[in-house]
């Protein structure tokens, strides 16, 4: 992390450029980097965004971690919608882009996998998650 930090509140990025770095093999064969602007946004917990940085919990904090999906209009006309996050760590007051673990695809492939994921309803059983009994509702492993 570290190319994309925001000081203060997490605000909508809709309207903003949005750039894929070409792979090196793709690159190599003449490809260029894809660009495209942000034309829609959800948020797990918009609250969390403009909240103030908090104290370090312990020494297993990861810090805030705001969680989005973004629909994304290509400049050459096609759609596709990233899953990602920007963190916080503890104390600190800007978030960064965790632009490493973002999941970005075509809007049937995304709608397929959160299909799939959750039909899986026993991931989101109370019972079988310590973690849901803890109430943490953010960070990520």
């Amino acid at each position: 992390m570290g190319f994309a930090r925001i000081k203060g509140p997490l605000v909508s990025r809709i309207g903003q450029r949005v750039r894929y770095s070409t792979p090196k093999d793709v690159e190599g064969r003449g490809g260029q980097p894809a660009l495209g602007i942000i034309e829609d946004e959800v948020w797990q917990d918009e609250t969390l965004n403009s909240s103030p940085s908090r104290a370090l919990g312990s020494d297993h904090d990861w810090g805030d971690y705001s969680f989005f999906a973004q629909l994304i209009r290509w400049d050459d006309g096609d759609y596709s919608i990233r899953l990602g996050y920007y963190r916080r760590r503890c104390g600190e007051d800007w978030w960064e882009f965790a632009g490493q673990t973002t999941i970005s695809s075509d809007c049937l492939t995304i709608k397929s996998l959160l299909e799939k994921t959750l039909a899986r309803t026993e991931w989101f059983a109370k019972d079988s998650h310590e973690w849901f009994a803890k109430g943490q509702s953010s960070g990520s492993r």
